[in-house]
């Protein structure tokens, strides 16, 4: 979970999960299957895999 949506968690703090800029996974680039930097696992974020992968 990334910064800004474990602190959105907290009363008050709703709208810090449009600050959130964690949706897509980044893989490492010339490896297969590995991830750089991993999506942000809150529920609030739309994800879809397949499109995640393609940039």
């Amino acid at each position: 979970m990334s910064a800004e949506c474990a602190v959105a968690r907290r009363p008050g703090y709703d709208g810090l999960h449009r600050d959130c800029r964690r949706t897509v996974d980044i893989p490492l680039p010339n490896a297969i299957g590995i991830v750089l930097v991993p999506r942000c696992t809150c529920p609030c974020h739309p994800y879809d895999r397949a499109e995640a992968w393609k940039a």
